[in-house]
């Protein structure tokens, strides 16, 4: 699922013409190991595994219909009229041209599953690209290669920052502890998709994804991982439904979140809707609710970010 090779090379000095007149640290990662020990990567191929089955059953079921269909035309065709053998045959046909045009949709180079794989991949190399960006920055390092597309003879110790990638890339999946009084603690509910066209476009796991990384931006917030949150709420009943503010409250509380994001989203393949709602966890009571939406699935982001600053602006900080 993911590329065998991704080429990371940044140039973190200000000036590169000056390059060449100082001294300068290089550095290196195995991009590999980072894909392979990162949790979001782990999720993604989860996800891509479940899209692939889910194709699979319905290729299945179109075979077996056309099967069937074929059958009986073999088992009635010397007792049917010409009419009916016509009719019979062209059921028979209809069902192939069903099932080839299925697998062709779904399975040729650029189809839906190479469409989910790239929309799976997408995120992570940018996350991974701005992890080993900010790193090389905080580090030092003039230049941060990618050791998985050639062998590397000799590196004095510290230059490997593979394993401070992965530390960065993971730190959202890390369990939250209690609560300070410093910091503020949010949760985002998973955003229920209303409609089939918003759970093909993924619009619920976008909308949340981006809210995870908005109310994560600031110092003083830490955030319940989503896969925790996940878990949670499985264990206690809460899976496939819009949350009521009593079942995101119920999970936060587990979880000793201060504050939770739960919602609804919908896509009808020209608009996206969706409406959001935060709620104070320990007085089990809406803060404030808003409604946004997009014109392009592309344009997502910033309907998102809008309604997020009305969000967190009912919130007031430590």
């Amino acid at each position: 699922m993911i590329p065998r090779r991704l080429l990371v090379s940044w140039a973190v000095l200000a000036a590169a013409a000056s390059l060449g007149a100082k001294e300068y640290k290089v550095g290196y990662i195995d991009s590999e190991a980072v894909i392979s020990r990162y949790e979001a990567a782990k999720e993604a191929k989860q996800e891509l595994d479940e899209a692939t089955a889910e194709f699979r059953a319905r290729a299945d079921s179109l075979r077996a219909q056309w099967e069937q269909a074929r059958e009986e035309y073999e088992s009635q065709e010397l007792t049917l009229s010409e009419e009916g053998k016509r009719a019979k045959l062209a059921e028979v046909e209809q069902r192939k041209r069903r099932y080839d045009g299925f697998l062709d949709q779904v399975y040729r180079a650029g189809g839906r599953i190479d469409q989910k794989n790239s929309e799976l991949i997408a995120p992570i190399v940018e996350k991974i690209s701005e992890a080993v960006s900010r790193l090389a920055e905080e580090e030092g390092f003039a230049l941060v290669l990618d050791a998985s597309r050639s062998e590397v003879v000799f590196a004095e110790q510290g230059l490997d920052i593979t394993e401070l990638v992965v530390e960065e890339l993971n730190r959202e999946f890390v369990p939250v502890g209690p609560t300070t009084t410093t910091r503020l603690v949010y949760a985002v509910a998973p955003i229920y998709e209303e409609t089939e066209e918003a759970r093909q476009e993924n619009i619920g796991g976008r909308i949340r994804q981006r809210l995870y990384d908005r109310f994560s931006a600031p110092t003083s917030a830490e955030m319940v991982a989503n896969r925790q949150f996940d878990e949670t709420a499985e264990s206690r009943g809460y899976v496939d439904r819009e949350f009521t503010i009593e079942e995101a409250v119920d999970v936060a509380r587990v979880l000793e979140a201060d504050y939770v994001v739960y919602g609804k989203c919908s896509y009808d393949g020209r608009r996206v809707s969706f409406t959001l709602t935060i709620a104070d966890v320990q007085l089990n009571t809406e803060k404030r609710t808003e409604s946004g939406e997009s014109g392009r699935v592309e344009e997502l982001n910033d309907g998102v970010d809008q309604v997020y600053q009305a969000l967190s602006s009912s919130i007031e900080q430590p």
